[in-house]
């Protein structure tokens, strides 16, 4: 991250993050570099390493050099030539180089998993986060101040609390309500990524995304090393227990993509809708707030924007009036952000999922447009990046 700034007092302030994702270990960096001292609780043991395979660009691309994140996400990203879709007997129907894509987005783009930016952000924290893994917040008694109690007996208080603990909050659960007010699940979809062990495919795969769009599904795979494959699909209209039976049923890539499964992810695809985002001097951000889908392809990178957006309105801060001030600036400037961007989400379920034939071949007939000279880098641009998921 980008060096230490000078602060302009002398009390030190305190944060306390829920949620050692994306958007809290972005602010708990920030903060840190702006003096404050921060604990990030975090229920998992150990940082996870299931998670999507994802488009970095936009506003946190933007926050990322700012902060100076970007050469250790460069390091960590993958490179792929071409998106190619297939159909289920695995017969190649189109091609679209990457670097169109690339261009599109003037060079400002990249491809990883959702995990190598969480290692990413913890290999740069600074000195004043403490990690506490394997705890979560038992209960907030006093959502004004940010007196908490953990699981493992410890009380905190900070000047601020922050809820970064993604889309089933268990700080917004704590302060704002159980998670039914607030999660959205669109269009019946659900969402499963995941990492296998398949050298065999890897090697097949090469440089290349596979691609397949049916009636209600879609299904992506790539490798991320010369053994390991990552791959998601988003299903329409199918359970939880029946999410493999449903990706194998979709022919050769989706039986040789789920062969080698472990720690799979499996999610309905939803948003979150929260009014408001601040309570007393308690905040959410990311995912806690305002979650966009991974229909819109910007989750992560919100959450790097949306965390370093609220910690240059809290990075002064020396008394609770100006935590106050900086928390409902933050959301005021913030929110018309993300819901933009949740309303481009909800319009992208039968992008991912088509559910009738016309809205099938329309996507088929976009990408089968890739071939032709002069048009492939409108397709690029529509089709919004590699994986599109956030």
């Amino acid at each position: 991250m980008a060096p230490p700034r000078l602060r302009r007092y002398g009390r030190r302030m305190h944060a306390i993050i829920s949620g050692a994702g994306v958007a809290g270990l972005t602010l708990a960096g920030r903060l840190a570099l702006d003096g404050w001292s921060v604990d990030v609780i975090e229920r998992a043991a150990a940082p996870r390493s299931a998670g999507y395979l994802i488009d970095f660009f936009g506003p946190g691309f933007d926050a990322a050099e700012r902060l100076g994140l970007l050469p250790a996400l460069r390091e960590r990203a993958h490179a792929y030539r071409e998106v190619r879709t297939v159909d289920a007997s695995g017969r190649v129907r189109s091609r679209m180089p990457v670097a169109l894509v690339e261009q599109a987005a003037a060079g400002r783009y990249l491809t990883i998993l959702r995990p190598q930016i969480v290692e990413a952000l913890l290999a740069g924290l600074p000195d004043g986060v403490r990690m506490r893994w394997g705890t979560q917040i038992e209960t907030v008694h006093d959502g004004a101040r940010g007196s908490v109690l953990l699981s493992d007996g410890e009380r905190l208080e900070g000047d601020v609390l922050v809820g970064a603990d993604g889309v089933r909050s268990r700080v917004r659960r704590l302060l704002w309500g159980p998670d039914e007010q607030f999660v959205r699940p669109i269009g019946g979809l659900l969402a499963a990524a995941w990492i296998g062990e398949d050298r065999e495919l890897a090697a097949d795969l090469g440089g290349h995304v596979a691609m397949q769009v049916e009636l209600d599904r879609q299904l992506l795979a790539a490798p991320v090393s010369e053994t390991e494959v990552t791959g998601f699909a988003v299903l329409r209209g199918v359970e939880h227990q029946d999410a493999r039976a449903a990706v194998v049923g979709m022919g050769v890539l989706g039986r040789r993509a789920v062969r080698s499964v472990r720690e799979p992810y499996i999610d309905a695809v939803a948003q979150t809708v929260v009014e408001p985002w601040v309570r007393g001097r308690a905040v959410l951000v990311g995912d806690a707030a305002g979650a966009v889908s991974l229909l819109a392809g910007q989750g992560a990178s919100l959450a790097i924007a949306g965390a370093e957006r609220l910690a240059e309105e809290l990075a002064f801060a020396r008394h609770p009036s100006d935590v106050t001030a900086g928390l409902a600036a933050f959301e005021r400037e913030w929110r018309p952000v993300v819901e933009r961007e949740q309303a481009r989400g909800r319009r992208n379920a039968n992008a991912f999922a088509p559910h009738t034939r016309i809205e099938l071949e329309a996507q088929r007939a976009l990408w089968r447009a890739a071939a032709i000279p002069g048009v492939a880098a409108l397709v690029a641009r529509a089709a919004g990046g590699v994986t599109k998921a956030g």
